[in-house]
């Protein structure tokens, strides 16, 4: 079997190269046309010691994963908690995206602004184009 880094060395051409980090860089023009599809979502489980105690304030919290189809794999996930606000229930992402993605910056860009804070921005303007909750309740309610 073929170690992960050298698979990921070998994937190489202009919109996206693995480092050695793990990390996939690529392009931002290229990331935006990725299509990303739902891996796996579910649940935290509850701390034992609340299951006997009555009247406690508690937070449905989990995660998800989601990856691209393309070589090598582009991943993010994110964790969640389900929300009751306006009069309705809804997934609420918290927290920052832990993904193997970073961007191909020019010399200027990574001058003027923090990478990493650049890749959460733009990992948070795909999440919103994802419909997740969706997949997060048919995940969590199966």
């Amino acid at each position: 079997m073929q170690n992960k880094k050298d698979i990921n060395m070998g994937n190489h051409d202009k919109y996206h190269t693995a480092s050695m980090d793990y990390r996939v860089k690529v392009d931002l023009d290229f990331f935006k046309n990725v299509v990303f599809t739902h891996l796996y979502s579910a649940a935290h489980a509850e701390p034992e010691e609340l299951h006997f105690q009555g009247g406690v304030i508690t937070a449905i919290t989990g995660y998800t994963e989601w990856v691209s189809q393309v070589s090598p794999v582009l991943s993010i996930g994110w964790d969640w908690e389900l929300r009751y606000e306006n009069a309705n229930c809804q997934y609420v992402k918290i927290g920052p995206v832990f993904s193997n993605i970073a961007f191909h910056m020019d010399e200027n860009l990574q001058n003027e602004i923090d990478e990493e804070e650049y890749v959460q921005r733009q990992l948070d303007n795909k999440i919103a184009e994802i419909d997740w909750n969706e997949k997060i309740f048919q995940s969590i309610t199966q």
